[in-house]
Parts: structure tokens; C-alpha cells; sequence
């Protein structure tokens, strides 16, 4: 009985393979045949292709260079409105710094907000690094474009530890914004 199903099977099977066979001969096929590149030619296909490549490369760097120089980081540091504080040092806390930033009559009239969480620095404009070498009491500073990775400005102040170093932080960042926004006023506090 098994083998009379599984005869069965073959012959639907050659059926259906003589069926496909006549519609495949009724297809016309073009075949092109060429000779095998030698290997020179391929060599030189190659070469072509890599210094074309790299050409390509070049010229999107180039655009994108010319793209980050239009932007200036005055310009870039003025018109930020939100800034997120990190801190690369175990000697000072952000929470300082974002607490004496606050304080600044400064902050509040240019309308600045400080957001604070790792997943929100995102949506912040401008990112401000805050680190101390070791053996040191200098505690250094960087404020960078978040969109663009542009340095905006940097510095540094000395101090004994994060607690004298957070006002003397906030005076010079919000010099540096002064600064760029054109403004002459002294500084408060």
C-alpha cells in the first residue's frame, strides 16, 4: 500500500516537473557571453574603484567641514537655552555646579533651563564637562555644542574642593555666555 501512494507521488511529481519544463521552453533566454577580465584588468578595476571611493569620502568630509565652519561657537554658545552638567571627577558632583548656576540672576533673564539625567542630556543645546586632574586643585571646565561636538569655550579655576570650585565655575560659564551674547555687564556674586 505505501509503495503505491509513494508511486503516486512520483508521478504527480514528474507531472508537475514536465509541466514547468514546457513553460520554461516557451520563456526566451538571452545569453551574453564575454571573455573573463584578465587580471590586469581586474587590478585596474579595482584601483578605480578604491580612488573613486575615496574620492567620494573626501568630498562628503569636505562638505561636512565647511558645514561645521559656518557655525560659529559664539554664535552656537549664545543661543542656547538648555544645558546639561556632567562631571568626569569623583571630587565634584553636578548637582553643585547645577545649583550655583541657578542662583545667577543671569540664568533666569536669558531664559536658561538646566536639564538633569543621563537619558535627557539629548535635548540639551549645550554640554558642560566638569573634571579635575589628579593631584591637583584645579578644576577644569568644557562647553561643547551637543548637536555639533564644537568646543565653545573651556577653562579652569582653582580650588579646594567642589564646594569652593561650583560659584567660581558659574562665574566663568556665565562670563563665557556673556560674552558671546554681546553683553558687557559685569558679573554678580
Amino acid at each position: 500500500m505505501n509503495t503505491k501512494r509513494l508511486a503516486a507521488a512520483l508521478a504527480c511529481a514528474a507531472a508537475a516537473l514536465a509541466a514547468c519544463g514546457a513553460a520554461l521552453a516557451q520563456q526566451q533566454v538571452e545569453v551574453t557571453v564575454r571573455p573573463a577580465q584578465s587580471v590586469e584588468e581586474r587590478v585596474a578595476d579595482e584601483f578605480k574603484e578604491k580612488r573613486l571611493r575615496k574620492a567620494a569620502e573626501e568630498k562628503l568630509a569636505a562638505e561636512e567641514s565647511a558645514r561645521l565652519a559656518e557655525k560659529s561657537p559664539r554664535a552656537l554658545l549664545a543661543r542656547a537655552r538648555t544645558a546639561y552638567v556632567y562631571s568626569d571627577t569623583s571630587y565634584f558632583e553636578e548637582v553643585q555646579l547645577q545649583n550655583e548656576l541657578r542662583k545667577r540672576d543671569e540664568f533666569e533673564a536669558w531664559q536658561m533651563v538646566i536639564v538633569d539625567g543621563y537619558e535627557r542630556r539629548n535635548v540639551a543645546d549645550i554640554l558642560v564637562e566638569i573634571d579635575r586632574p589628579l593631584f591637583t586643585f584645579t578644576f577644569t571646565y568644557e562647553i561643547m555644542d551637543r548637536a555639533t561636538g564644537i568646543v565653545l569655550s573651556a577653562g579652569k579655576v582653582t580650588a579646594f574642593d567642589g564646594n569652593a570650585a561650583a560659584p567660581k565655575l558659574a562665574g566663568k560659564i556665565v562670563e563665557e555666555i556673556r560674552k558671546a551674547r554681546g553683553e558687557t555687564k559685569p558679573t554678580k556674586k
